[in-house]
Order: structure tokens, then C-alpha cells, then sequence
């Protein structure tokens, strides 16, 4: 009281007495501002939810910007259609096992699975030397592997290191810029005419055209892969079949299935990062300008799926 009857006398509004009669007032004034511990509540949750949602999205930035890797100057590209899954060298046995848990990972990143007799759109070659099967695949079918000199895959070098090395899995990625609307390439292959697209009204956030996954081959090496579960081993296959994974990323801190051959003990299936990330992937925007664009709108996927939780 001694604080208010000094700042009273200053400013020459009253005497000691009246402000003493005042004083009941003064603390009823003082309960009425006292924080609402309720309202306090809300306010941390709220601040712990957005640290949580730009934690989330840093995670994203990261997780893409260390382990993703589309054709240079180009978003990453996905699935748009029903997948053909296939294996060979594999015993019939195994190759079922593969394709169907290979089929149940795809759909519940929220793509679609093709049915008997379809046209193979990821092959799994099992063998006991992938570097000598890289080769043969690529000597094979060379312009398969690069169907045109950019925007289709990681390029010349990226193609003679997929065909060297020791890696217990190795893979290969092709993808084709399209056509939003019509799904028409809209970028030359080797060997054939420009192609001609109708554009339609533009806009500064969505390009009129995606990339969709054409093709990928996986490579098992299985002289290299008797420390990991198999189950363990057809998800890491699985999460490849998906999604533009780098093979020279950094997963060095990373909850994933990419760890795989670093952790074996501790990694039995897709981690719960890793099936977020896919079905983020498969929900967001396809057709954004740029990467960054793209890794906003994978981010906020990740966010909102998780507050749905």
C-alpha cells in the first residue's frame, strides 16, 4: 500500500486517509488480473504445438535435403498411377512374400497397386554380385536407364557408380516430367520429336506440369544382406520402390529405415518418421515449382497428419 499512497501524494489527488478507505477496491482490483490458470494452460500448449510443428518441418527440410535426390533442377517426383511390382531371381516362394508386403508399404503411403499382367514398373533382381548385375542390366538396355540427357535421372556419373561398389542394395530411379492434365511427357527423349503440350492459365504457386515415377530398379545383393531381417530388408526395398532416396545420403542422427545396414539390430521395419514421410509425400502438391516449394508442402502433410493423430 505504501507503493500506491506515494504515486497518490505525487500526483496530488488525495490524502492518506481516502486512500486507506480505498484500499478494499484496490485489492478486489488485483484478484480481477490474477492469470486465469485455464488461459495459462492453453497458452503453453499452444506455444508447445507450434515448437513441435517447426521442429516437424525442420525434420522434413533436413530429412529431404540429406537424403532425397531427384534429377538436378527438378521436384521429386512419385507415383501417379497403379504400380506393377516385380522380382527376379528370387524363388517363388520369397518372390510373393516380396511383391505383397512391397504392395501393402505402397498402399499405405497412399498409392495404388496394379493388377496380374501389368507392365513391370519396379523390378527387384535378387543375385550374389550386384555390381556385375548393374552392368548387365545397364549394357542391356542403356537408353532405359537414361531416356534423355536431363530432368529424367541423376545423370552419367550417378549411372557408372550404380554399377560399382559393394552395396548390399543398390537402385536406379527414372522419372518423367508430364503433363498435369493430360499426363503427356513434356520433356524430349532421346531419339524422338519435342513434344507439344497444351498449357493451360498459369500460376505462381503450381507449374503445369509434375514429375511421375517410370521407373526404378532394385538390386538385392544377398551374399551382403545376411545381418538384417528380411522383413527389415523388404521395407528399406519398399521405402526405395517409393520415394527418390539417395544412395550417398547423410542418415547419420535419422529415425528411419535407411539405417538399415548401420543399425541391424535395431531397425525391423519402417520406422513411424518413415511412414509419415511417404504418405506425406503422396498427399501433397505434385506439381510445385521448385523443390523448396515441394518440401513446404511435404511438411505440412507431416504436421497435419500428426495433430490428426
Amino acid at each position: 500500500m505504501a507503493f500506491w499512497t506515494m504515486i497518490a501524494l505525487a500526483a496530488g489527488l488525495t490524502s492518506m486517509e481516502p486512500l486507506q478507505a480505498q484500499a478494499p477496491a484496490q485489492s478486489s482490483a488485483q484478484s480481477q488480473t490474477t492469470p486465469d490458470p485455464d488461459a495459462v494452460q492453453v497458452e503453453d500448449v499452444t506455444v508447445a504445438a507450434t515448437l513441435r510443428d517447426a521442429q516437424l518441418r525442420a525434420r522434413v527440410d533436413t530429412f529431404i535435403e540429406s537424403n532425397m535426390a531427384p534429377p538436378a533442377g527438378r521436384p521429386l517426383a512419385r507415383w501417379n498411377k497403379p504400380v506393377c511390382v516385380a522380382t527376379a531371381h528370387l524363388t517363388p516362394q520369397y518372390a510373393q512374400a516380396v511383391i505383397d508386403r512391397v504392395a501393402q508399404r505402397i498402399i499405405e503411403a497412399g498409392g495404388d497397386v496394379a493388377g496380374p499382367g501389368c507392365k513391370v514398373d519396379v523390378m527387384i533382381v535378387g543375385t550374389d554380385d550386384g555390381a556385375q548385375m548393374a552392368k548387365a542390366l545397364v549394357k542391356d538396355d542403356p537408353r532405359g536407364y537414361r531416356p534423355a540427357r536431363g530432368a529424367t535421372d541423376r545423370g552419367r556419373a550417378a549411372l557408372q557408380r550404380f554399377q560399382e561398389g559393394e552395396a548390399p542394395v543398390r537402385w536406379w530411379h527414372v522419372s518423367l516430367p508430364v503433363n498435369i492434365d493430360t499426363g503427356e511427357i513434356a520433356v524430349r527423349l532421346d531419339g524422338e520429336e519435342y513434344p507439344t503440350n497444351t498449357v493451360r492459365e498459369s500460376s505462381r504457386l503450381r507449374s503445369n506440369v509434375r514429375d511421375d515415377l517410370a521407373r526404378v530398379v532394385i538390386i538385392v545383393d544377398f551374399t551382403r544382406t545376411t545381418q538384417v531381417r528380411m522383413s527389415a530388408l523388404v521395407d528399406y526395398v519398399a521405402f526405395i520402390a517409393l520415394a527418390q532416396v539417395n544412395p550417398e545420403g547423410d542418415l547419420a542422427g535419422q529415425d528411419t529405415i535407411l539405417n538399415l545396414f548401420t543399425r541391424p539390430d535395431e531397425i525391423t521395419e519402417m520406422t513411424r518418421w518413415d511412414r509419415d514421410y511417404l504418405a506425406a509425400l503422396y498427399r501433397a502438391t505434385p506439381n510445385r515449382f521448385t523443390l523448396q516449394a515441394q518440401t513446404r508442402g511435404i511438411a505440412d502433410e507431416v504436421v497435419h497428419g500428426r495433430r490428426d493423430r
